[in-house]
Formats: C-alpha cells, structure tokens, sequence
C-alpha cells in the first residue's frame, strides 16, 4: 500500500510539472438552430447543429521551448447538438488535429486541417463559412478542395501545413496532403497555397489548390478583394475551376457586411456559377443578421434563394432536393462559445 501511495505521489509531481511548463485550453463551440427549406417540390424543416459555425469541443495547447520557438497541439471533436452524433464522418477529432512548431519564421503543423481554399473563404465569405447553403456559407458553391480518397470536402489529413510570419502585411501558406496510395505518390495528393497582402482598410488574395483525385483532378485559382469603410465592408470573390473531364466553371460573388448596432452586422450577398461545358449555371441570393448577446452568444437568422439551371443542382443536393429545384432556405438559432 505504502509503495502505492509512492507511485501516485512521484507520478503527481512529474505530471504537474510537465504541466507546469505549458499552457493547455479547453473551448468549444455549441450552436444549434431551426431551420426550413423548400427544394422544388420538396419541403422540410429541422432542428439543426452548426449553421453559425461548427459545433465542436476541443483542446489545445504551447509550450515555450526558448529561444522564441514553441510547440504546439490542436485536438478538435466535431459534435452535432441535434443528436449528439460527430459531424465529421464518424472520426473522432475529425475537425483540427495537429502538432507542430511556431517561431519567428512562421509555423509548421503536421496533421489534419482545413485546406488554404477553405480559410480563405473564412476570411472574406461575409457570411464566414456559414448560415445558408446548409451551414456552409458562400463557400458551398465553389470548389475548397479535400475531396481526395481518404478526406472530407473542406478538410485534408496526412499533410503538413506551413504559415509565414506576417511581413509588413504580405502574408502565405501552403499546404501539402500525401494521398499515401501504394506505388503512385501523385494519387489523391492534395495542394494548396495561398498569398494575401492587407494595408490600411484594403486586403487582397489569392489562393491555389488541386485534388489530385484518382480519375478525374480537380484544381482552382480563386482570387478576393475587400475594403473597410467602416460603415460598410464590401467584397469580391471569383474563382475558375478546371478538371480532367473538361469542366469549365467560373464563379464570382459580390457581397458586403456592415455593422447596424454595436451588436449586430447585416450580411448580404450574389453569387453566380456559370459552367459553359455542362450549362448547369446557378443563381443565388442571400440575406442575415448576427446580433452578439455578449461576447460568447450570438443569435442569427438568415434566408438563402437560389435559381438553379435545369441540370444544376449545387444547392438542391445538400437538402436532397433534384437539379433545376429553385431553393428556399431559412435558418434561425442560437451559438455560445466558450
């Protein structure tokens, strides 16, 4: 008994002190909503997770190992509120898992992540990402990459991340996922670079990526600007995707948001999808409000309309509905950080 009570005791110093020389945060995100869509001749309405943003829980951690270099973890659960189910194909930190270190000379994370398409349209997608197209904002009519065998749309695993510093207002990243196919190093590989470049109220981008997907690679160029007027934040996105079945789709989308209270923002936006190969061309419209109830609670709402092409079915497919549905989307709900 003595030598047990000796063990706990030595394993509680060296824990502690091993703890003692980093930082470790536990966050998450819990957001639900309602929400009705009307695709064509079908209808429904839902209680839903994750249309502000991804619920999630998660841990992360630094250490400062001197010298200005730090390690680094990420460890992110996806979670729908609805059901309490993963939101990430059943894998259990399926949003963010990484390790890596950060110093003067930027970052280096090896892991799982979003891809640089989809933090890009983090960045200037007014909508963030979210609140119509089911939750994924703007961004679900364009092409984010992480489609390769083993990733999901907007996420690539088994790679290595790397971030500049910022340098006086430029800054890149670029990222590399190993498809990890037996005897072919170029199957299901997927990259990604982005440059950006902010000064003063004005920021520009642009970002590259490319799925190499075993019979068929799709690639992108997207380009965005955007201006702060303070009273008004406007901002242009446009992107060409190519593939190897001939696909040639162009998108652009003019948007803006702009505070109405020191609480709450008004979103709005157009996109246009013209694909001249197939005719599959979409039209789409949307509207929200983000009302900040403190720091960590927001109530949102927002409505989505989309005309789609007779064989387009971008928007319909996420709610189930046929190509050439025109779509109606409306989502109410709730998000607490913490």
């Amino acid at each position: 008994m003595k030598k047990s009570f000796l063990a706990l005791a030595l394993m509680g110093a060296f824990s502690g002190a091993a703890f003692a020389q980093s930082s470790v945060t536990i966050y998450g995100v819990a957001d639900v909503g309602v929400q009705g869509v009307s695709a064509g001749a079908g209808k429904k309405a839902m209680v839903t997770s994750g249309q502000q943003g991804g619920s999630r829980l998660g841990f992360k951690g630094t250490e400062d190992l001197g010298g200005g270099l730090k390690a680094n973890f990420v460890l992110e659960q996806g979670v729908k509120i609805d059901d309490g189910s993963s939101d990430q194909g059943g894998r259990t930190f399926g949003r963010t898992t990484l390790v890596g270190l950060s110093g003067d000379f930027g970052s280096v994370n090896l892991g799982r992540d979003k891809t640089t398409t989809l933090k890009f349209f983090d960045k200037y997608d007014p909508f963030g990402s979210a609140l119509v197209n089911n939750g994924n904002g703007t961004r679900a009519l364009y092409f984010v990459a992480g489609k390769t065998a083993q990733d999901t749309n907007g996420r690539v695993s088994n790679a290595i991340f790397y971030n500049t510093p910022d340098l006086s207002g430029f800054t890149a990243s670029a990222s590399y996922g190993a498809g990890e196919a037996a005897g072919d190093n170029s199957a299901n590989r997927s990259v990604g670079l982005t440059a950006g470049y902010k000064v003063d109220a004005l920021e520009v981008g642009y970002n590259y990526a490319k799925d190499n997907v075993v019979g068929n690679a799709v690639s992108a160029n997207t380009v965005a600007a955007a201006y702060d007027f303070g009273v008004a934040k406007p901002v242009f996105l446009f992107q060409k995707q190519k593939d190897d079945k001939g696909m040639d789709r162009k998108i652009y989308t003019l948007a803006v948001s702009a505070p109405v209270t020191a609480t709450g923002k008004v979103l709005a936006g157009f996109t246009k999808v013209s694909d001249s190969a197939v005719a599959k061309d979409v039209k789409q419209f949307s509207l929200g409000y983000v009302h900040g109830l403190s720091k960590r609670t927001d109530l949102y709402a927002a409505y989505a309309y989309a005309k789609q092409d007779a064989k387009a079915d971008l928007v319909s497919a996420a709610f189930g509905g046929v190509a050439g549905s025109k779509v109606h989307e409306l989502t109410a709900g709730v998000q607490h950080r913490f």
